[in-house]
């Protein structure tokens, strides 16, 4: 086994070693790098960019990102479901005031834009 492969499995172990019930807990992180940052540097960086990598992409999965011109005043229903339909444990409204209509919904890796911009970008290119 090559020593990258082996930096990158440690790096999954702490991962898994940061989460209480499935969640990024700051608490085990900051004790986990405490650690890691005691190893020599050619050990801990490859292992710490992974870890990085692993913690960014737990923490996008947690969260929702709402990007709208202006937070609307009945959102209640709206945010119960997404939560439900994306089982994320928070959402984060992002005001535009550049998007004239529709929103801009982002959860990890997944994009759901329905701006008018967008849509009028779509119907160009056919």
């Amino acid at each position: 086994m090559n020593s990258s492969k082996k930096k990158s499995q440690v790096a999954k172990f702490l991962f898994k070693k940061s989460l209480k019930n499935g969640n990024v807990d700051p608490l085990r992180v900051h004790h986990i790098l405490k650690i890691v940052g005691n190893l020599k540097p050619p050990e801990s960086v490859v292992i710490l960019k992974n870890y990085k990598r692993l913690i960014k992409e737990k923490i996008a999965k947690e969260e929702v990102i709402i990007e709208i011109p202006k937070k609307p005043a009945n959102s209640k229903v709206f945010e119960q479901q997404l939560l439900k339909m994306t089982k994320a444990k928070k959402i984060i409204y992002k005001l535009n005031p550049k998007i004239v209509f529709g929103a801009k919904i982002t959860h990890g890796d997944w994009i759901y834009d329905t701006t008018l911009q967008t849509k009028l970008e779509q119907l160009t290119i056919r």
